[in-house]
């Protein structure tokens, strides 16, 4: 390896002109550069706008601020976090001297309302040190990435998504990176939001590979994004426009999503959909989003040449464990309540107490986490890899059954619980929140390796991919083990929901 300059910073031109980046060990780290305009003020609700040139040398030593979002405690008075200057990505690669290294292009995830790159959890120098070129980019959330305003754009978050595609394609190169050889990868709303994009023709050639990390295909429909909007405004006392919302203060704006998030109660006020665990999502609108992601990736897939052309997906074994258990919201849970949820789910009569009788020795609560944990992400995961293998993708699949002793053991193989390890950041304030001081490094050191073989490869050497005759699935513990697929009888029940239309 070659050893930095001493006293020097990396430096890299690009169109819009230099960026001036730090050395850190044998890596060059690059934060905070804009891939397009800050979308505030007259750009407030347009699509993304290209970045400007600068003038000198634009300081990328730290990181761009996140979009907009409530303060991860909700007070009153509200707070927010963020700022307007946030489409940026960062860049972690090897100083030494190399072309055309394999890329890897995070998104992150946070229920379309909270989150962003910065999260230490998502540090990418572990993954450049695999010898890949690492990337991460912040999109607008909540009101601002993701309502439906009258005579506006949809899915203005998806379309950043698309933007921070886009720069990758053009100016990787810079970096070292190939950008023939894009995996792009995600966790939550971040995998749900790249399987929306895999379902939309814009995508096309922007990404070779792709991780799903507990994909949620849930979108809304127009008239359920609407309603959300509507609650939204409501409880700001404005209303449902883009010229009222933008004239709402930010905190405000932000933390009335975080409520309608936070509160089940609150949700079933305004009307919205039990289905819905966040208020807003990505909306099949007709034109960014054509199509339900399912239907969207059939449709793109139809011509085999299409992209992606490997995949891999899976999801944790208690994935809702995370929203219900740290709160002792599992606790209050009672039957009322999971039947409701199973009514907006499409679960007839039948199933329902079919599915009951899968887990008859399960609370309430319990019976709600395994129903949502299913739904949301588990069978997606499982119906994505079909559809891959199907459509002649490498398709490989995971079941993530590592569980925290946190919350008195009671957190399990929580969602997003995966992360330290897939990152190899355990020891990250995230990471220890997670999984504790006593996580396996081990399974870190196997999950983190294999990651970065799929992104320089397309393969992964652990386990088989599917075919007609070998269909299984990893299960990532201690320690690994590969199993068959076997007959799984909630999978059964949920494929009678997944083939029919959902209740409005």
């Amino acid at each position: 390896m070659n050893k930095p300059p001493s006293g020097q910073r990396p430096q890299v031109a690009l169109a819009q002109g230099l960026c001036g980046g730090v050395y850190e060990g044998d890596l060059s780290v690059y934060r905070g550069i804009p891939y397009a305009e800050p979308p505030f003020g007259a750009r407030r609700f347009m699509p993304p706008e290209a970045a400007k040139p600068w003038q000198g040398v634009l300081d990328a030593s730290s990181f761009g601020p996140v979009a907009p979002q409530a303060s991860s405690t909700l007070t009153d008075p509200p707070t927010w976090v963020g700022g307007e200057n946030c489409l940026t990505v960062n860049i972690w690669h090897p100083s030494a001297t190399a072309e055309k290294r394999p890329v890897m292009v995070w998104f992150p995830g946070g229920g379309f309302m909270r989150g962003g790159s910065s999260d230490s959890l998502y540090d990418g120098a572990s993954f450049a040190r695999q010898g890949v070129v690492f990337v991460s980019f912040n999109y607008r959330l909540g009101i601002d990435g993701f309502a439906q305003l009258p005579g506006l754009v949809a899915n203005r978050g998806l379309l950043d998504q698309l933007a921070a595609l886009r720069w990758v394609q053009d100016n990787i190169h810079h970096f070292g990176g190939d950008a023939a050889s894009v995996t792009a990868f995600g966790v939550s709303a971040g995998a749900g939001a790249l399987a929306c994009l895999m379902a939309m023709p814009q995508s096309r050639g922007l990404m070779q590979r792709a991780i799903l990390q507990s994909p949620s295909v849930s979108v809304q429909t127009p008239a359920e994004n609407e309603l959300a909007v509507r609650a939204i405004a409501s409880c700001l006392g404005v209303d449902p426009t883009a010229k009222a919302l933008a004239s709402a203060p930010l905190a405000q704006l932000v933390t009335e999503v975080a409520r309608l998030a936070s509160s089940y109660p609150l949700r079933q006020q305004h009307g919205l959909n039990p289905r819905n665990f966040f208020p807003l999502r990505p909306v099949v609108d007709g034109q960014v989003l054509p199509l339900p992601p399912l239907e969207g990736i059939a449709r793109e897939w139809a011509d085999s040449q299409g992209t992606p052309q490997e995949v891999l997906v899976g999801a944790n074994a208690d994935e809702m464990n995370f929203y219900l258990v740290p709160n002792q919201e599992i606790d209050t849970v009672d039957m009322a309540r999971v039947e409701v949820f199973a009514q907006a789910c499409g679960l007839g009569a039948d199933e329902f107490t079919a599915y009951r009788q899968l887990h008859a020795n399960a609370t309430p609560g319990e019976l709600l986490s395994r129903m949502q944990s299913d739904f949301y992400y588990r069978v997606p995961a499982t119906l994505l890899a079909e559809l891959a293998q199907a459509k002649g993708k490498s398709v490989r699949l995971y079941d993530f059954q590592w569980r925290s002793p946190q919350c008195d053991g009671c957190m399990g193989a929580a969602h997003a619980m995966e992360l330290p390890f897939v990152f190899n950041t355990l020891a990250s304030p995230n990471g220890l929140a997670f999984a504790g001081p006593g996580a396996p490094q081990a399974l870190a050191d196997q999950l983190h390796p294999w990651w970065a073989e799929f992104a320089r490869t397309g393969q992964c050497s652990a386990w088989p991919a599917w075919s007609a005759h070998q269909q299984g699935r990893m299960c990532l513990a201690m320690p690994t083990d590969w199993q068959a697929e076997h007959a799984d009888p909630a999978l059964a029940i949920w494929r009678k929901v997944f083939g029919r239309p959902l209740p409005s």
